[in-house]
Formats: C-alpha cells, sequence, structure tokens
C-alpha cells in the first residue's frame, strides 16, 4: 500500500515530474524505500532522475569501481556497442578527488559529451553518479546537481544499513560465508521445480584440537582460509564476459553455507557430481597444504561427503547420505595420520 501523496513509478505524471523539483527528490527516495530488492530501488529512482534530466545514460559506480549498486540505463540497443562508461570514470578519476561536482567534455566519444560527474559520499563508502549529455544550459546548476548529490546520498546510506542488516541475519561474520539461518530458509523452500540438487557437507580436521591448544584466534584463521578455498571451487557468482556492463555478474548455482563451527555445506544444481568430487579433493588438498604458521607439525585437512538430492526424496536423507560418507572419510584421514580420534 503507498504511503498517502505518493504515487507509483509507473503511473507518474511526468509533466509534473518535468516541473517539480522537489517533487523530483521526494519521490526519488520514496521508490528507494519501496522494496527490498536494493539494486531495483536504485535502478528505478535512477529511471525517475533520467525522466526529469531527459539526458543519456545514467551510470552510479562505487569509487573502488567495483561494487553492487551499478546500474546502466540504456535508451536504444544500439548504445550497447558505446565504450564501457567504466573506462571514462577511470580516465576522469583523479579530477573527483577534489571537486565534488563539474562538468566535462572528454573529447573521446560524441556519445559521451557533456557529460557530469557528481561525487556522492556517505559514511562508509564514495559514490560517482555519470550523466551523459546533459543539457547544460538547462541543468549547469550547482545548487541543483548538489541536491542530486544529497538525494543520493541518502538512497546509498539507506541500501548500505539494510545490507548490513541483512547480511546479519544471513551472514556467517567470521567467514563471509551464508550461515545456518540462511541455510535452513533455503531447504525449506527447496521444490520439485528445482530439480536435482548435489549435496556437499564439509568439515575441518581437527579443529577442536586447535582452539584448545593453540587459541581460537588461529582456529579462526582455519575457518577463514577454508571458507576462502571452498568458495574459489564454488563462487556463487561470476562476470558475465557477454555483458556491456563490465560489472555484470551471474549466478552460479553453487552456494557454501558455514552450518556450525567446523562444519559446511554446499548446495549446487549446476554441474555434474562428478566434477562436485574432484574439486572437493582439490579443495581438501589445498586445506592440508595450509600453513597456520605453529613450530609443531600439525596436520590439517578437510574431510567431505558428496550426494544426490532428487525432488523425490526429503533433503534430510541427502543430509544422512553426505554425512555417512564424510563419516568414512574422516576415518580415513586419522588413519592416515596415525592419530587416534576424539585425542
Amino acid at each position: 500500500m503507498l504511503a498517502k501523496g505518493m504515487i507509483n513509478i509507473e503511473n507518474i505524471d511526468t509533466n509534473l515530474l518535468t516541473n517539480n523539483e522537489y517533487y523530483l527528490f521526494y519521490q526519488m527516495i520514496y521508490e528507494a524505500l519501496k522494496y527490498d530488492n536494493i539494486v531495483k530501488n536504485i535502478n528505478k529512482s535512477l529511471i525517475l532522475l533520467k525522466t526529469y534530466l531527459n539526458c543519456g545514460d545514467i551510470v552510479l559506480h562505487k569509487k573502488d569501481y567495483n561494487g553492487i549498486y551499478i546500474d546502466y540505463i540504456h535508451q536504444t540497443e544500439k548504445e550497447k556497442g558505446l565504450e564501457p562508461i567504466s573506462c571514462i570514470v577511470n580516465k576522469t578519476s583523479p579530477l573527483t578527488e577534489n571537486k565534488k561536482i563539474f562538468y566535462i567534455d572528454l573529447g573521446i566519444s560524441e556519445n559521451y559529451k557533456n557529460m557530469a560527474l557528481i561525487d556522492i559520499k556517505t559514511e562508509n563508502e564514495q559514490y560517482i553518479l555519470s550523466i551523459n549529455n546533459i543539457d547544460y544550459t538547462k541543468y549547469k546548476n550547482n545548487k541543483f546537481l548538489s541536491q542530486i548529490s544529497d538525494t543520493m546520498s541518502i538512497i546509498l546510506k539507506r541500501a548500505e544499513l539494510y545490507e548490513k542488516n541483512i547480511r546479519s541475519i544471513n551472514i556467517d561474520s567470521l567467514s563471509g560465508l551464508k550461515n545456518r539461518n540462511s541455510y535452513e530458509s533455503r531447504i525449506e523452500n527447496i521444490n520439485e521445480n528445482e530439480g536435482q540438487l548435489i549435496y556437499g557437507l564439509f568439515d575441518l580436521f581437527r579443529l577442536k584440537y586447535i582452539n584448545d591448544n593453540y587459541g581460537h584466534s588461529l582456529g579462526d584463521a582455519y575457518i577463514k582460509e577454508t571458507a576462502k578455498i571452498l568458495t574459489k571451487y564454488w563462487p556463487e557468482y561470476k562476470e558475465d564476459n557477454n555483458s556491456n556492463n563490465p560489472y555484470k555478474k551471474n549466478k552460479t548455482g553453487h552456494c557454501v553455507y558455514r552450518i556450525g563451527g567446523d562444519e559446511f555445506v554446499l548446495l549446487t544444481n549446476n554441474e555434474k557430481i562428478e566434477l562436485t568430487k574432484i574439486k572437493a579433493q582439490l579443495a581438501a588438498e589445498e586445506v592440508s597444504m595450509m600453513n597456520l604458521g605453529v613450530d609443531e607439525y600439525l596436520p590439517l585437512g578437510l574431510n567431505y561427503g558428496i550426494t544426490i538430492h532428487t525432488p523425490e526424496s526429503s533433503i534430510r536423507k541427502a543430509y544422512m547420505a553426505a554425512d555417512i560418507l564424510l563419516s568414512e572419510n574422516k576415518r580415513k584421514t586419522y588413519e592416515k595420520h596415525n592419530i587416534e580420534r576424539r585425542k
């Protein structure tokens, strides 16, 4: 339900929008607060700004050029062949350090002349909003552009806060992986439409021994480095090399969770189980070669069990089957190092 006085973007009065700056910024902020989808919110706000300015592309960049709050807005299909705007911002980034707002004619393409770059700061990050083909005579007004900067700062602060809150609920603060809460939410929503899933269960060899004898700081390092290795083999996102947007990433179908002290789960619907087993073995070998910087010989390892979950079965059965395989793998690891279990 819309708040009183608010107007749906789909039914927006463009005449009112074009003639009322206050309404523009009011509506931009409202659209940014409307949904839980951060990128969708920001994109809708930028569409409103683009409509008001009647300009070309509007692109939001994180200052390090690698952030998630990035949306390309193309006017036509033929614009897909243009030089990536990230290259332009890289060329001009030194200029933005001392000027909050400025216009620049880059002289590199007719399509990117008359561009305004606006610096936007929040408490934690810095962004650049690039507006292409802006009408200088109508909008060369520092006060107006400052209002754009202030409005986008409000929007991005809210986005950062929301992301932080979501991370605290669903992300394990130590490893950076999705946590048990996220895992349980995921398996509760597994349905027949998803088809076959590979289920992988992992645990760290002798984490308790390390915590008891060397302290939890070393055990935490063991967990964090293992998380990096697992996400190297099963990243949740990968770059889209076919997109004009150099920052666009696609989901891989993989997700690694930390569901307990030394326990991790992999869910993937995008590879053959034979490949998953090979990658699990490679990950285990990398973990075994990890150097935690202690003097004594300290055998490390990653035990695992890989199985398949089908829509006809329960996810609990997949967990139990993987746990049996993991226990056998763990037994062999203890035998290999000639260590009595639970010692």
